[in-house]
């Protein structure tokens, strides 16, 4: 059932914030970091929890004065004005795109450990596209299952990885002894710290929902930091049992999770838990599936901060526009780009709102026109310090991740220009 206006009590506020950041990459990517990192792949998790900790400080004391729905793009067009609200929401509605392409990419490389079919070419992108044109197809008829789904695939979720620290870290200290990791070889500490902070990106999809909490103003800044420890914590815990569980094995595999509890329970269980991960990671990708075109067309219709072509609905009520353009561009990226290429894109499409919202932060901090809300320790201080972690991350994108980050921008643009010579 939806929340009306200021319903949400402080619990549902959590568990909101947790399964959005909670997503695919904690099944996916502790391989990837211990081949970047080693056991220092641990402290590359709770460095990138430290550091989004710092930006979701920032999109607290702004959410503590300022309690519209939409986030980021609502404060960049506060503080900036229409084109800076315009270009945070239109990265906001791609990084909703590269989502649901990441999630089925993960899904897909889920289920090849249990279908092979799966893993060649082909039928990666048979079954990519089939997904997005049913998707498409229940989007248009205005489905409404996706809440429920959604809520049922967060409970498979948060029982996995409660079942990987609790199972697996028994046994790693009673059954087994010393583990011996491979020589990393991949990029260091750096492309690890990258990698994991990816896993930490969905914070941001939290204060959307201001309107629909109680008093936001306060419960929205203590549920984001509450919500960034316990994540980093159980992060931090999953990628120490799989690396213990694991070994040097755990560069080896694309389903780490999987294997380390297949390590203590057998064959079963990792059959077991791939199933779970597949609920899970679908139901991501379709709640996403569903939200990201009624959020472009409510920038086009009730904020006109895009074409109201784009906020056109059909008799169904399900805005048509949107729904086949973010199908379409989801359909290139998951056939087109791999999972870690696709994290890469998600973690440039984020630095655009967080940038906005850190640089909105400072404009805003003594605005008269909004009530005090919560103040920072130290001033200018932590703004500074997440702005100085994320030029520094920024540095480590490919040439191809700045091309399309760069023509996103570019067609954003065009589309603003041209929809303001028409109004």
């Amino acid at each position: 059932m939806a929340q009306t206006k200021h319903t949400m009590s402080f619990a549902s506020v959590l568990l909101l914030g947790i399964n959005g950041v909670i997503g695919s990459g904690i099944f996916l990517l502790p391989g990837t970091l211990v081949k970047d990192a080693g056991w220092h792949s641990v402290t590359a998790i709770v460095g990138a929890g430290l550091a989004t900790t710092l930006i979701a400080l920032c999109y607290a004391v702004l959410a503590s004065r300022i309690d519209d729905d939409g986030g980021a793009w609502v404060y960049a067009d506060r503080a900036f004005g229409p084109l800076a609200g315009f270009m945070t929401g239109w990265f906001s509605w791609f990084l909703g795109v590269i989502t649901i392409a990441a999630e089925l990419a993960a899904f897909l490389t889920t289920l090849g450990g249990l279908v092979p079919l799966a893993q060649t070419r082909w039928g990666y992108t048979v079954i990519a596209l089939v997904i997005l044109g049913g998707l498409t197809v229940v989007n248009g008829m205005g489905g409404s299952a996706a809440t429920g789904l959604d809520d049922f695939a967060s409970a498979i979720k948060v029982a996995l990885l409660l079942a990987v620290v609790l199972v697996g870290g028994w046994a790693t200290l009673h059954l087994w002894g010393p583990v011996a990791l491979p020589v990393p070889t991949g990029g260091g500490l750096r492309p690890a710290f990258v990698t994991a902070f990816y896993m930490f990106t969905g914070f941001s999809f939290l204060p959307i929902a201001a309107q629909q909490m109680r008093d936001p103003a306060r419960t929205l800044p203590r549920a984001l930091l509450i919500v960034m420890v316990v994540v980093t914590l159980g992060y931090a815990l999953v990628q120490t049992v799989v690396i213990g569980l694991l070994g040097a094995k755990v560069t080896a595999t694309a389903l780490p999770v999987a294997a380390s509890l297949a390590a203590v329970i057998g064959p079963v269980g990792r059959t077991v838990v791939l199933l779970g991960m597949l609920v899970s990671i679908l139901g991501v990708a379709i709640a996403v599936a569903f939200d990201t075109p009624i959020a472009m067309a409510s920038l086009a219709t009730e904020k006109q901060l895009l074409p109201s072509a784009f906020g056109r609905t059909n008799r169904h009520g399900a805005p048509i526009v949107a729904i086949c353009l973010t199908m379409g561009v989801a359909a290139v990226l998951v056939v087109s780009g791999s999972y870690l290429f696709l994290v890469k894109l998600i973690v440039l499409s984020s630095f655009a709102q967080y940038v906005m919202t850190i640089l909105a932060m400072l404009k805003l901090r003594r605005d008269p026109a909004l009530p005090q809300g919560m103040r920072l320790p130290g001033g200018w201080l932590i703004p500074l310090v997440a702005l100085g972690v994320i030029a520094a991350l920024a540095t480590s994108f490919s040439p191809l991740t700045w091309a399309i980050g760069a023509a996103m921008a570019g067609l954003g643009g065009l589309v603003y220009w041209r929809d303001r010579r028409q109004r």
